[in-house]
């Protein structure tokens, strides 16, 4: 097993101590903000998992993301039989989905791990909870729960209900596909809080985190204050009962028992109906003259969107932009992907090496392609003049203007 340790030791020098960086931490650890409780915030899974479903600009995001990930995925290979045989294989079990759930996992958690089951008729990926499911370095002592080192790969097994004796399942780590994203960025605690480097991926919720956490509680409190000032509250000023006091005609003791009164009998009173008095200033109270809340709405959405590699163009705004500003923006977004949708590339085409082994053909002979999600968009007399000189043939000429090839 290899660890990070802790000390170098070199006889020509002196010990050297390594420090593990604990990273930043959050100063709000309460469980209940922006209208919502019960959030954990003692697993990272769990909370990314509740984090990713409490609003749409999360949600929607992670969604276009994986979506666009695996976008025009089909398959390709050494022999038209084989891939005749996956593609009703794919088609039967619903792959493409399996494939788009792997790619949204990957983004939200850094970390996929997925069982494979069935034969190969059937071969489909189960998703592991990683809240309850740990990776584990070759030779690692399952259970042991302070360990002198921080633990780092070659990873030799996936634990599920480590810490439960009873619901325990030990697995090899060559019987999972599982597959990471930067997963050298920082040291990450497993779910059993243990310090590990290499092992789990970086999610793309951290950097949000306190932007979606901000969101919800202006949201949950711009609702709270419609509620208590927008929906027939008002400010009653008594004018002329304060003249009176001014002129000591009447004490302030005694005008507050007739505001009292005057707001016991009218405290009932409903929308569209009237105040109708003498020597009062009814004013509805409202949002004027308080601080911008949409704005500051607007940047965390924006934050939101960013860190999930969306772009205000990708959510549906386009207010303000031209076609081309949009056009080169988008494309600049599209080769960022292509490095995200590589690592996708590798895990989905482990579990087709996987299938390839249950069918006893050769690993590698069937392979998954996805679109390329930077390639230019041409215009079809492009496609036609490359057809007329010769670069193209007949089949890439039909399936580029993007109509069915015969065969296909």
């Amino acid at each position: 097993m290899v660890r990070l340790n802790a000390t170098i030791n070199d006889p020509n020098t002196k010990p050297i101590t390594l420090m593990a960086s604990a990273g930043v931490k959050r100063t709000d650890t309460s469980s209940k903000f922006g209208g919502y409780q019960n959030f954990d915030t003692d697993n990272r899974f769990k909370y990314y998992q509740q984090l990713s479903t409490c609003t749409p600009h999360v949600s929607t995001s992670l969604n276009k993301l994986a979506l666009s990930l695996v976008k025009g995925m089909q398959f390709d290979g050494t022999g038209s039989k084989i891939i005749k045989d996956f593609e009703r294989w794919s088609s039967k079990v619903n792959f493409l989905e399996q494939v788009q759930t792997l790619a949204r996992l990957l983004c939200r958690d850094g970390t996929y791990v997925a069982l494979p089951i069935g034969s190969a008729e059937n071969f489909s990926l189960i998703p592991l909870l990683m809240q309850n499911t740990t990776i584990l370095p070759e030779d690692f002592t399952v259970g042991e729960m302070n360990p002198k080192e921080i633990l780092t790969p070659p990873t030799g097994s996936v634990v599920i209900n480590e810490s439960d004796k009873a619901k325990r399942k030990i697995m090899k780590i060559s019987d999972v596909v599982c597959g990471s994203y930067n997963a050298w960025d920082t040291v990450q605690k497993d779910p059993l809080k243990r310090d590990t480097y290499g092992i789990y991926g970086a999610s793309m919720m951290v950097p949000i985190e306190l932007s979606i956490r901000n969101l919800l509680n202006i949201n949950h409190g711009y609702v709270s204050f419609v509620k208590k000032y927008g929906n027939g509250r008002y400010l009653i000023d008594f004018k002329l009962l304060e003249k009176l006091v001014e002129q000591e005609i009447v004490s302030i003791e005694d005008a507050q028992k007739v505001i009292d009164a005057w707001l016991d009998e009218h405290k009932y009173l409903s929308e569209n109906e009237d105040i109708a008095a003498v020597g009062l200033d009814v004013i509805p109270v409202d949002a004027k003259g308080s601080l911008d809340v949409m704005s500051f709405k607007k940047s965390l959405e924006t934050d939101i969107q960013i860190g999930l590699l969306q772009s205000p163009l990708s959510m549906g705004d386009t207010k303000g932009s031209t076609y081309a500003a949009g056009y080169v923006s988008e494309e600049d977004r599209m080769v960022v992907l292509e490095g995200l949708q590589h690592i996708v590339w590798n895990i989905a085409n482990s579990a087709i090496n996987m299938r390839l082994r249950l069918m006893n053909k050769t690993e590698d002979s069937v392979w998954i392609e996805f679109e390329e999600l930077s390639r230019p968009q041409l215009e079809s007399r492009d496609v036609i003049e490359w057809y007329n000189s010769g670069v193209l043939t007949k089949e890439q000429l039909l399936k580029w203007g993007g109509f069915p090839v015969e065969g296909e």
